[in-house]
C-alpha cells in the first residue's frame, strides 16, 4: 500500500439494484471521511468502482441510476467509475499467480452436488463448508476430467494457508477501526469454519472475494470503510492478500459501519424508507437534507448544525465518534431537516431545485413575471417541509384544478343557500362585471363581502378559500389574494357557478 500520507478510500456498489439509504451512507462516509483527510493536508481520493461480478443481476441500468444519485447527492469521486466486467483479464492473471503457488486447486463439483453436501452437514449437525475433496484427486483423476473438459471453479485452499502461512493456527484477527474502540482489541475468526472457498467461476468470472482484493491492491486502497454484513468477507479477504504477499501494514485498514434500523428497530424496509436514494427527490426532498441525515447517522460529527454544509461537516468528522452500533434511519428526522434547510434558502435558490428536481412547469409564466412568481416562491416555501409542498402552493397560483380533490367532487360544496349567495355575488361583480378581485383591492373587496351579512367568520372565509384557491388550506387567503392573477380567480368562480347550477 502508501505511505501514511497518501489515504485511497473507495465506494463499491453492486449494480444489481437502485442506491439506498444504507449502501449511501456507506458513500457518505467514504467522501467525508477522504474531504477530512484533505483538510489536515493529507493525499486522499476517493475512488468509485462498480462490482458487477453478478452477471445474471448486475445491469446498465442500475450503474446510471447509481451514479445519478450519487451525483444528486453531491458526492465526487476522483478516480472511476471502474468496472470489475472489465478486468477479467487481470483476475485470472492474478489466479495464476496463486494457483502456481499451490493456493488454489479445482474443483469440478457440481452446484448440485455442493448443495447436496451442504445439506447432508446440515443435517448432521455440522458448519455448512466445502469439504475439500476435490483436493484429493489423483493425477490420473485430475488429468481425465481435463481431457473430458470437466467444467470446474478455483478453490482457495485454506488449510494450506493455515499450514503454510499462519504456522499453523486457525484464528486470523484484523483491528477494526469502528468495532474495535481499544488499539489492543481485534476481530477474530477461526478458518476451518469458513471452508475452501470459490475465487473463480467456472464461467471464468471472479467471485467478489478475489476480485475486491485484486481491485484493492491494484488500485491501492488504504481504508475500507463498509456495512457490517461484511464483517464475515474480510477474512476470506485477508487471506487472499496474505498469499499474494500482501501483509502487516501494506493491508488496507478496515472499518464496519453498522446497519441501519427502522424507527421500530426492525430492518430497514420500502415502508420505513428504504427505497433508491431518487425516489426521496420525486418526494421532495433535498440532497443537502438527505446527505447531512445519512452523514450525521452514527455522531460521527460533532460540534455541527445538522444545515451545515457538507464540507463543514468533513472538516468535524471524525470516524473513532462512529457509533458501533445499529443506528435509527427516521424519515420524520429527515424531514425535519429538510423543513430547516428550505426556511434557509432563498427564492432563487428554490426555483432552481424545483426546477431542477422536480421538473417545475412553465405554466406560471402564463400569468407572472419572474419578480412576482419570486413572492409567490417566497410565500410557498414558508413552513413546506417537503419540495412537493412548494409545488402544491404553487398550483393554486395557476388554472386548473389543485391535487386536492376536484372542487365537484366536494361534500363541502353542497352549496347552501347563504353560500350560494357568495357564489352568485362573486359572479355578478367579478365575472359579469369584469372588476379587478385580486391584488390591492382584494381587502376592500373582502370587506364588502363581509358587510353582505349572509356568512361570518370561519364559515365565511372557508367558504370563500374553497371557491377562489379551490383548496381547503394553505396560506393566509389574504396573502394569497394580493399575489394572484385575476384570470385564475375569475375562472374558478365560473367553476363554482357552474356547480351551484
Amino acid at each position: 500500500m502508501t505511505g501514511k500520507d497518501n489515504i485511497r478510500v473507495r465506494f463499491a456498489p453492486s449494480p444489481t439494484g437502485g442506491l439506498h439509504p444504507g449502501n449511501a451512507r456507506i458513500a457518505v462516509f467514504n467522501w467525508l471521511f477522504a474531504q477530512h483527510e484533505k483538510t489536515k493536508g493529507n493525499n486522499a481520493k476517493y475512488i468509485l468502482r462498480m462490482e458487477d461480478t453478478d452477471e445474471e443481476r448486475s445491469t446498465a441500468e442500475h450503474e446510471s441510476s447509481i451514479l445519478e444519485d450519487l451525483k444528486w447527492l453531491g458526492i465526487t469521486w476522483d478516480e472511476g467509475p471502474f468496472r470489475q466486467s472489465d478486468r477479467t483479464k487481470r483476475y485470472r492473471e492474478v489466479a495464476d499467480v496463486l494457483f502456481n503457488k499451490g493456493f488454489l486447486y479445482r474443483c469440478y463439483c457440481t452446484e448440485e452436488e455442493c448443495a447436496q453436501e451442504r445439506a447432508a452437514q446440515i443435517k448432521a449437525s455440522k458448519p455448512p463448508r466445502y469439504s475439500g475433496k476435490c483436493k484429493k484427486l489423483t493425477n490420473e483423476q485430475k488429468i481425465d476430467n481435463d481431457k473430458n473438459k470437466t467444467p470446474y471453479t478455483l478453490r482457495f485452499d485454506v488449510e494450506k494457508f493455515i499450514n503454510d502461512i499462519n504456522d499453523g493456527n486457525d484464528q486470523l484477527s484484523y483491528h477494526d477501526l469502528i468495532k474495535n474502540r481499544e488499539a489492543t482489541s481485534m476481530m477474530s475468526n477461526p478458518l476451518k469454519v469458513i471452508g475452501d472457498f470459490v475465487v473463480i467461476k467456472q464461467s471464468g468470472t471472479p467471485t467478489y472475494n478475489f476480485a475486491v482484493v485484486v481491485d484493492d491492491i491494484d488500485m491501492k486502497i488504504t481504508h475500507v470503510f463498509r456495512g457490517e454484513d461484511h464483517v464475515s468477507n474480510t477474512f476470506r479477504q485477508l487471506m487472499i492478500f496474505i498469499a499474494l504477499d500482501v501483509k502487516g501494514g501494506d493491508l488496507p485498514k478496515y472499518g464496519h459501519l453498522p446497519m441501519l434500523l427502522a424507527p421500530d428497530k426492525t430492518k430497514l424496509s420500502k415502508r420505513s424508507g428504504g427505497v433508491p436514494i431518487h425516489e426521496y427527490k420525486e418526494m421532495g426532498f433535498l440532497a443537502e437534507a438527505m446527505f447531512n441525515h445519512l452523514a450525521l447517522l452514527g455522531g460521527g460529527i460533532k460540534g455541527v448544525e445538522e444545515t451545515d454544509n457538507k464540507n463543514t461537516l468533513a472538516k468535524a468528522f471524525d470516524y473513532k465518534d462512529t457509533a458501533s452500533s445499529a443506528c435509527v434511519y427516521d424519515i420524520e428526522k429527515l424531514k425535519h431537516i429538510n423543513t430547516k434547510i428550505i426556511q434557509k434558502l432563498n427564492e432563487e435558490d428554490v426555483f432552481r431545485l424545483l426546477t431542477s428536481d422536480l421538473n417545475l412547469n412553465d405554466n406560471w409564466k402564463k400569468y407572472y413575471s419572474r419578480e412576482l412568481f419570486a413572492k409567490i416562491i417566497s410565500l410557498a416555501k414558508n413552513g413546506a417541509r417537503l419540495l412537493t409542498d412548494v409545488i402544491g402552493t404553487i398550483k393554486i397560483f395557476t388554472a386548473g384544478r389543485s391535487d386536492d380533490l376536484p372542487l365537484n367532487e366536494r361534500a363541502s360544496l353542497d352549496f347552501k343557500p347563504e353560500q350560494k349567495a357568495i357564489v352568485d355575488y362573486l359572479h355578478k361583480e367579478f365575472v359579469v362585471s369584469k372588476k379587478q378581485l385580486s391584488g390591492p383591492t382584494w381587502k376592500e373587496t373582502k370587506e364588502k363581502i363581509i358587510s353582505l351579512g349572509v356568512l361570518s367568520g370561519g364559515k365565511l372565509f372557508k367558504t370563500l378559500r374553497l371557491i377562489l384557491t379551490e383548496r381547503t388550506d394553505g396560506p393566509p387567503l389574504d396573502e394569497i389574494m394580493l399575489l394572484i392573477n385575476n384570470d385564475v380567480v375569475v375562472e374558478r368562480i365560473k367553476k363554482a357557478r357552474q356547480i351551484e347550477g
